[in-house]
């Protein structure tokens, strides 16, 4: 790829496709080299928002013309599967929205298409890049606030419907999987076993449907064992009004960090010191740093130009999928 720039196709131009992929894609120096879409008015919006030459309604005509580097997979999680699957043995490195997939069957068989071709594949878990996080999972490990024992988690806001005028699919069972806790709660379970470097051992959840015209669940309040101990609770919805809580606080053995919901705002480390002496310090992200999205988009763009491993493996979302799917199953779901 000497001297020109990574070229990845996009299937599916939805929100998330819209405001996270294919700018991060542009930011991070890669072209936008085709789009594809069901829905021609948002495959025509945005392939002029973004100069995008070449358009698709069907992906396999997409993936047969080929003549890019990369495919992105942007759309409901009950499709990934066979989208991934065969952009990784048409050999282009993959990188797929997440959740992976509604179940583990179809997560492993996209594990095993990377295995069998030799092509990254990358799960877009956005928030390990959002700047808080890394610099909270950075003082974590460091040790210097002791064990981790309580976690609490919540994200939450009024629905997808607000985010996406055209996402009714999250609300269908057999396009989104299931509800709130597989698209919201996904995301902090990932994001609380990579802060903490510890796998769930024990998972329990209470679920609910209070607003939204689904039988899936848009409320769900999650408790998590972990396996050095660590108790967390999680809290997600889509009927929360008017405001979007996306926190994460970590009470520890010498001290408390605060990831606060507004992504430009400080986390907070409150720290008692062996002497007794309470010092509090705090981290400001750099205002002109991008969204985790675009940190995402730049990590795949980075590896996929330098023939790098992945930077955040299929493993890792068949790992989170399958604490939500024994949070499910612990409400007879």
């Amino acid at each position: 790829m000497t001297g020109r720039p990574v070229r990845i196709a996009v299937i599916g131009a939805g929100k998330i496709a819209e405001v996270g992929h294919i700018p991060g894609f542009i930011q991070a120096g890669a072209r936008v080299a085709a789009l594809c879409d069901i829905h021609s008015q948002n495959l025509s919006r945005l392939a002029a928002a973004y100069q995008i030459d070449r358009t698709y309604t069907d992906w396999r005509d997409m993936l047969a013309d080929g003549e890019f580097d990369a495919v992105s997979v942007c759309t409901p999680p009950a499709l990934h599967r066979d989208m991934v699957v065969a952009s990784l043995e048409h050999g282009y490195a993959t990188l797929v929205e997440k959740p992976m997939a509604p179940t583990l069957d179809d997560c492993q068989a996209m594990i095993d298409a990377a295995d069998r071709t030799g092509k990254m594949l990358m799960v877009a878990h956005n928030q390990r890049f959002r700047a808080q996080h890394v610099f909270a999972r950075q003082t974590l490990a460091s040790g210097r606030l002791g064990q981790a024992r309580r976690v609490h988690a919540v994200f939450a806001h009024g629905g997808p419907e607000n985010w996406s005028p055209t996402g009714g699919w999250y609300f269908d069972p057999k396009l989104a999987g299931y509800g709130v806790l597989l698209d919201l709660g996904y995301h902090k379970i990932d994001l609380l076993r990579w802060l903490l470097g510890q796998e769930v051992i024990d998972a329990r959840t209470f679920t609910a449907t209070f607003e939204k015209p689904t039988t899936v669940d848009d409320t769900a309040v999650a408790i998590l064992r972990f396996e050095q101990g660590t108790l967390a609770t999680i809290a997600v919805s889509w009927a929360h009004h008017p405001d979007v809580p996306d926190s994460v606080t970590v009470s520890c053995e010498h001290g408390t960090l605060t990831v606060p919901s507004i992504p430009t705002e400080p986390v907070r480390v409150v720290e008692q010191r062996d002497t007794g002496e309470i010092v509090e310090t705090t981290f400001h992200p750099d205002p002109s740093a991008g969204p985790g999205w675009f940190e995402m988009a730049r990590a795949f763009v980075r590896a996929v130009r330098n023939g790098e491993a992945s930077p955040l493996p299929g493993t890792e979302g068949k790992a989170s999928l399958e604490t939500v799917l024994k949070l499910y199953a612990s409400a007879g779901l």
